[in-house]
């Protein structure tokens, strides 16, 4: 069973304060998620070094949601946009956005093109632009370019940011994955529940070893 962003939060709010209502109260959710959210993203890089098949490009889908978002229309700007759901957790070459695609052709995926280059197609003779759809990201919206007038909904694939999904919501990740996961959130989140007296009495010799 998929574990949740409230059940992350509350199981180490409860594991690492031990019942002591002080530390439990360092240890803020946003805090947790936060952690969780580094944690992820260095998970997946390393699935991505280890997988051969793509240069090391390519993503298990196990760590991928998929939602279903309406194009908008922005009249001031004359161009189609989506807002994604949540934030994406930033990869190397912007690889958290796996996907975007039309409906009923998901094999078909939209070309990613940097924040920018959408100036630079407007003032480019049409002779020489492709008919393929592209979009850009800015902040957490897709613009779109060459996209068919009858789309009004696509299909995203992401790994997302775990701290804006909804406390209920499942966390994407491999079952196989899970244990290391919830270890390495520990690991981030132990400096916060270590007092400084703590780390007086680790470093003094004198301290008696119960």
């Amino acid at each position: 069973m998929a574990i949740t962003k409230n059940q992350i939060s509350e199981f180490f709010r409860t594991i690492l304060s031990g019942g002591d209502a002080t530390l439990e109260g360092k240890l803020h959710p946003t805090i947790i998620w936060m952690a969780a959210d580094t944690v992820l993203g260095g998970l997946v890089q390393e699935a991505m070094r280890k997988d051969q098949k793509s240069n090391g490009y390519d993503i298990n889908g196990s760590f991928l949601s998929t939602f279903t978002i309406d194009v908008l229309n922005n009249t001031s700007r004359g161009e189609k946009y989506s807002v994604l759901p949540y934030s994406v957790i930033s990869l190397r070459d912007n690889r958290g956005l796996h996907r975007v695609s039309a409906i009923g052709s998901p094999e078909f995926s939209f070309t990613q093109v940097s924040n920018g280059s959408h100036d630079i197609f407007r003032i480019l003779d049409a002779h020489y632009l492709n008919t393929h759809t592209e979009f850009y990201q800015e902040g957490n919206k897709l613009f779109y370019r060459n996209i068919g007038k009858a789309i009004d909904k696509v299909l995203v694939k992401a790994v997302f940011s775990i701290t804006g999904l909804g406390g209920d919501e499942p966390i994407a990740i491999p079952s196989s994955e899970e244990d290391e996961f919830l270890d390495r959130i520990q690991q981030r989140l132990m400096p916060q529940v270590v007092s400084p007296q703590d780390k007086t009495n680790d470093s003094n010799p004198n301290t008696l070893q119960q």
